[in-house]
């Protein structure tokens, strides 16, 4: 945050711990939080008032729950935890916070960063869906985000497995993206994706507004899809159920005055069941990326027929015919002999050819797709 003259604001170090400390004040719900800085000016006041003082702000449990957590946690701490993995803390009033989350009704108080936000993650996008994605809901996602990323658009998910993990794929393939997590950096999800977390922020930014070692929780995850909302000028549903996180993202994005794109999905689908929804009333339907590109009308992008596919592979005969048959959609060996009238046991050697090349990709169920979306 800048002063009135443009010159970057100098934060001292007992108002940033004090910044700390409030954001990680679990009872501290936003308003409180405004009522408590409307009340008192300044984050250090705030956490060197008594318990009487903060009382006749908000009330008398409310102050005493808060002067308990005031003085259960250790800024030092957690500077020292973030400094020690590479990250750093931001503030509201530190240089490089987000605007766009400053102009939110319940900023955080403190983002935890590791990684690196750059002035081009203001063009951004997020991609976000269901844990249980199908192999074409894992497959659009990846295709969508490596499209978008290869165009100079960060993509923007939560790096939960699924469609957002794929989402993540499909842009570190080409270009940006940043993940938003639901617990403290320190303690991420899932249980083993603290790799995966440090090559995103190799190649983009994990932020959290939680406590370093943070777990998990029924409410941590909803609530920081309002931080995915907010860094993104449209958000794309990729599967999701009629019950799901990525609905909530995509409300956030509404009140925010977003773009609300979906993907559909088959009517028999589950997991789809969400996102048709949303394209029922009103979102954008979404069949490929100049969708998203041409309601956007980002400057200096291309789209339409300027978009940049992936040479195909020179096929001929048998490997051409079952190649053509693949697409979007996974098929068994089964169905590309029977729609390429290929006996069987030549589409299983073909198949076979083709995945060793790298030309196509055998899902988990047994399916076929073309690899890198063809």
């Amino acid at each position: 945050m800048g002063t009135k003259d443009g010159a970057p604001r100098i934060v001292s170090v007992e108002r940033k711990h004090a910044w700390i400390v409030l954001n990680a004040a679990a009872s501290l719900t936003p308003k409180r939080r405004r009522a408590l800085l409307e009340a008192f000016g300044d984050p250090v006041t705030i956490c060197t008032a008594s318990e009487a003082e903060l009382a006749a702000v908000i009330g008398e449990g409310a102050a005493r729950r808060l002067v308990e957590e005031i003085g259960g946690i250790d800024p030092v701490r957690e500077v020292s935890l973030a400094e020690g993995a590479g990250a750093t803390i931001l503030t509201l009033e530190d240089e490089g916070y987000p605007e766009v989350l400053r102009d939110l009704p319940d900023p955080p108080l403190a983002l935890y960063v590791l990684g690196e936000l750059c002035p081009e993650d203001a063009r951004g996008i997020a991609i976000v869906g269901t844990r249980r994605a199908t192999s074409y809901g894992r497959l659009v996602a990846r295709k969508l985000a490596a499209e978008l990323a290869s165009r100079g658009v960060t993509v923007v998910s939560g790096m939960a497995p699924g469609i957002d993990t794929a989402a993540h794929r499909g842009a570190l393939d080409a270009g940006r993206t940043v993940a938003v997590l639901g617990t403290g950096l320190g303690n991420p999800y899932p249980a083993g994706a603290r790799s995966f977390m440090e090559e995103i922020a190799s190649r983009g930014a994990v932020l959290s507004e939680y406590p370093w070692e943070t777990p998990g929780s029924k409410w941590t995850f909803p609530k920081r899809n309002r931080i995915i909302a907010a860094l993104s000028l449209g958000v794309v549903i990729v599967e999701a159920p009629e019950r799901s996180g990525a609905l909530i993202t995509a409300d956030f994005a509404l009140e925010q005055g977003k773009e609300v794109f979906a993907v559909p999905g088959p009517i028999t689908s589950e997991v789809s069941r969400g996102a048709n929804r949303l394209i029922q009333d009103g979102a954008k339907l979404v069949m490929g990326v100049e969708d998203i590109l041409a309601e956007l009308r980002f400057p200096g992008l291309r789209i339409g027929s300027e978009r940049e596919a992936e040479e195909e592979p020179k096929l001929s005969g048998e490997a051409r015919a079952v190649y053509e048959v693949l697409g979007g959609e996974p098929l068994s060996a089964e169905e590309v002999a029977e729609r390429t009238g290929l006996p069987y046991a030549t589409v299983a050697r073909v198949l076979l050819e083709l995945s060793l090349a790298g030309i196509v990709e055998e899902t988990p169920g047994g399916r076929y797709l073309r690899s890198r979306f063809g």
